[in-house]
């Protein structure tokens, strides 16, 4: 585990995700919040021993904790957190839609079944939800929270993820909603579980970003990273990443437009993410020119979208005919590949 001060009263906790041939980062985001006292974690992980004394070497209290979206990566670890974090925690708030072995919950407390203390589940539509009929989460008057929740018959579970905005320092905290690809890695932990001839490697920060987002290792004739065009058109700039526009959007559009609609309505000037770079300055038309491919008016930022060659949607796209041929989910709705470069 990693720290670092992401400036503004904020922090963030950083381990090594690894599964298959993916290797990421992800991180715990902390906010200090007004009063001076009390911190906001968002989306805790495994807490080790170095862990623990990072988070412990941040000035305040554990006061609120939540869990951001309901991918098995940032909620798995909820229990152990509080269980070695948790003895001043006041809240512990969910997305809604958790499912799988690590615990469910939907969209009531009654039916809630994670293992560990919950206190609220976020709503889905500005509306409270939960045993109680108005409660609210108790630091909502210094986050908005915009809530993406859609139940997609056939799916194993439904899509849930919540963006936050800390209104005092104008901090949007996304967990997988945009990620920002750096030309080089930022973190140091790649080092550590990597023998230094892998990361000195010029193709090894290339195959690491393209594994991560489900985009072909396609080369073409060149040297460096110049030799990957599916690297090329993702890194400098915020995008959403192909494996959620071609899994997510691709059969919720309307769901994900009107939950981009409600974020680009706060009021925020940069982002701290769960994934590669953060902080990350950003405005809300730089979010919403990330989803571009969702807007057919002009000047959405179509420009801005990552020149992503049509060939290097052909694994993704396989992979949707796959489940669609045998059923085994949703449907796709929505061509998220519209705006390739053929």
């Amino acid at each position: 585990t990693v720290r670092y001060d992401l400036g503004r009263g904020a922090y963030a906790l950083e381990q090594l995700l690894t599964f298959g041939n993916v290797t990421a980062t992800i991180r715990t985001n902390v906010i200090r919040m007004a009063d001076g006292e009390s911190l906001f974690v968002h989306g805790p992980l495994y807490p080790t021993g170095e862990y623990r004394a990072l988070l412990d070497g941040i000035e305040g209290k554990v006061r609120h904790v939540v869990v951001p979206c309901n991918a098995i990566e940032h909620k798995a670890a909820l229990g152990p957190f509080l269980k070695e974090c948790g003895a001043d925690v006041e809240s512990v708030w969910i997305a809604p839609g958790q499912y799988g072995p690590l615990g469910s919950c939907g969209t009531s407390l009654r039916d809630c079944r994670m293992g560990c203390r919950v206190d609220g589940i976020l709503p889905t539509d500005l509306r409270p939800t939960g045993s109680e009929p108005n409660a609210k989460p108790p630091w909502s008057d210094e986050f908005d929270y915009r809530t993406l929740y859609v139940s997609l018959p056939g799916n194993a579970g439904p899509v849930s993820e919540v963006a936050f905005v800390h209104r005092p320092t104008k901090t949007l905290l996304s967990t997988d909603a945009v990620v920002y690809v750096p030309d080089r890695p930022t973190s140091p932990l790649f080092d550590t579980y990597f023998p230094p001839e892998t990361t000195a490697d010029p193709s090894f920060w290339p195959r690491t970003v393209l594994q991560s987002v489900f985009l072909p290792l396609r080369t073409t004739e060149g040297d460096g990273d110049g030799r990957y065009p599916g690297f090329k058109a993702v890194r400098g700039r915020l995008v959403r990443a192909p494996i959620l526009r071609s899994f997510v959007d691709a059969r919720a559009p309307e769901a994900v437009r009107a939950w981009v609609d409600e974020i680009v309505a706060l009021d925020f000037d940069r982002i701290a993410t769960s994934h590669f770079a953060s902080p990350v300055e950003a405005t809300p038309e730089d979010v919403r020119a990330a989803f571009g491919y969702l807007y057919d008016e002009e000047g959405t930022g179509k420009k801005a979208l990552p020149p992503i060659e049509c060939r290097d949607w052909e694994f993704l796209g396989s992979i949707n005919d796959f489940i669609g041929d045998n059923k085994l989910g949703a449907p796709v709705v929505f061509d998220v590949r519209k705006d390739c470069i053929k």
